[in-house]
């Protein structure tokens, strides 16, 4: 049993991409029930139920057979030009990965030292292997330098071994999820947050191909890339569950630029997915009819579970996912998930009443009339608006039910009939309100947003 380090380089990217790097060749030598990853805060070990000489002989094997050309370097987002040529294998070459077996090589602290601090043959430290190099920072202060009397830091990367270097190549094209953007390029590497197996990445190596080179035409909102992503691999939350995402947006520009970096748990994405298939689905109609105001809107209620952004997003769905021939409501399953996650009680969402004038207010809705929808979110407690707008509604409402009874007297088709809750079922309502305001107010603008279930139906 041997135990490899990584070299702890301050940039969590490369860190992981490295160590994906080292279990890769771990499991090409001894099998994925050989080789496991713990997150150690700040690099990785990897454990190899194997020895170190045949780990060598393996990468070298590997090297050779993989990283002989530049194609692949070629191919990484990041990576362009000269520095790819500076990354391919010849025969003559051999590595050694007998550094990594200890803790922190030594560090002489000066500018020329790679981020790695592994004293061989260095190599740009490129975007691709880790994009936080391309923006300003700093390192032990000795990266300052003064230009015009002002302490500027460079926006140049520092260099890193080959040997390292190989290794987040081959990290990078096991584990790490690479698609496009309209004309930008996403590289998103998944972060382990505890010990995870060999069996465990190579789940991973598998849901990348379903994403590799996949391309979303249409510009999309950077806060936007998680949870579209994961939207698209559903199958995923389980094995996911096990890492936080590092997401990395390159343009190209004369060479790659770095357009944004993101580092976010995934919790509450995979939750949101997992839930139901008509989640994922929901976020699928919306980036078909760039509603990129209603998905910002979802972004805030799953990450935040924030009650306005819900109201918001329900409004700005319909609007934005419905056709001149077709109101394009939330699907009921969605609905309800979204309001027991942001806390609306279970008892509110099922209550018979409050279902009830849902469907009255849903009436309106279908007809393009959002006043009544809009006064109900905007209503607050301290004022009669709330009240006001029930008994408004209710008053059209019948007046249209009078009018829908004549025209199917008359033989005329009606479509879509007007609803008309109870005298019981509104003093409910009411009743409802004056205990838990914001909650029934929540409650009844979504659930008119959406669908009817088979049982309301019926």
């Amino acid at each position: 049993m041997i135990t490899l380090y990584t070299p702890a380089t301050g940039f969590p990217d490369l860190e992981a991409k490295i160590a994906y790097g080292l279990a890769r060749i771990g499991i090409e030598a001894y099998g994925s029930d050989k080789v496991a990853i713990e997150n150690c805060n700040g690099f990785y070990a990897i454990t190899i139920d194997g020895e170190i000489d045949s780990i060598n002989r393996t990468f070298n094997m590997v090297s050779k057979r993989v990283l002989s050309s530049v194609y692949i370097p070629f191919n990484t987002p990041g990576i362009a030009g000269r520095s790819a040529n500076n990354m391919s294998v010849n025969n003559e070459e051999n590595f050694t990965l007998d550094f990594y077996t200890s803790l922190f090589p030594y560090s002489i602290n000066k500018n020329i030292e790679p981020v790695c601090r592994h004293k061989t043959t260095k190599i740009g430290n490129v975007i691709g292997f880790t994009a936080a190099t391309s923006y300003h920072h700093r390192r032990n202060g000795i990266d300052i330098s003064i230009q015009q009397q002002i302490p500027r830091r460079p926006t140049n990367p520092k260099k890193i071994c080959k040997t390292c270097g190989l290794l987040s190549l081959l990290g990078i094209w096991f584990a790490s999820f690479i698609f496009s953007v309209a004309d930008k390029e996403v590289m998103i590497t998944p972060l382990p947050k505890r010990k995870i197996t060999g069996q465990d990445l190579e789940q991973i190596f598998s849901l990348q191909h379903k994403v590799r080179k996949d391309w979303i035409n249409q510009e999309i909102p950077q806060t936007l890339i998680p949870l579209i992503f994961l939207s698209k691999i559903p199958s995923s939350s389980d094995i996911l569950s096990k890492f936080d995402l590092f997401i990395a947006v390159l343009s190209r520009q004369q060479g790659y630029h770095v357009d944004g970096l993101f580092l976010i748990p995934i919790g509450d994405y995979l939750a949101f997915i997992k839930a139901s298939p008509y989640n994922p689905a929901s976020v699928e109609i919306m980036l078909r009819g760039n509603a990129f105001n209603a998905l910002q809107e979802l972004n805030q209620v799953v990450f935040t579970k924030a009650q306005t952004s819900l109201l918001k997003f329900a409004r700005l769905y319909v609007q934005e996912t419905s056709s001149n021939n077709f109101v394009n409501l939330l699907y009921p399953q969605t609905a309800k998930y979204l309001l027991e996650v942001t806390m609306i009680k279970l008892e509110i969402i099922e209550n018979p009443a409050l279902l009830s004038l849902a469907r009255t207010l849903r009436y309106f809705i279908r007809e393009r009339k959002y006043g009544y929808a809009d006064d109900i979110r905007n209503a607050r407690r301290d004022s009669k608006d709330f009240e006001e707008t029930i008994v408004k509604m209710l008053r059209e409402a019948e007046l249209r039910r009078v009018q829908q009874e004549q025209d199917k007297n008359s033989g005329k088709e009606v479509k879509n009939w007007v609803h008309l809750p109870n005298e019981e079922e509104i003093k409910e309502i009411f009743r409802l309100t004056n205990e838990d305001f914001e909650q029934v107010k929540t409650a009844l603008v979504i659930l008119a947003f959406s669908f009817p279930t088979k049982k309301e139906e019926d």
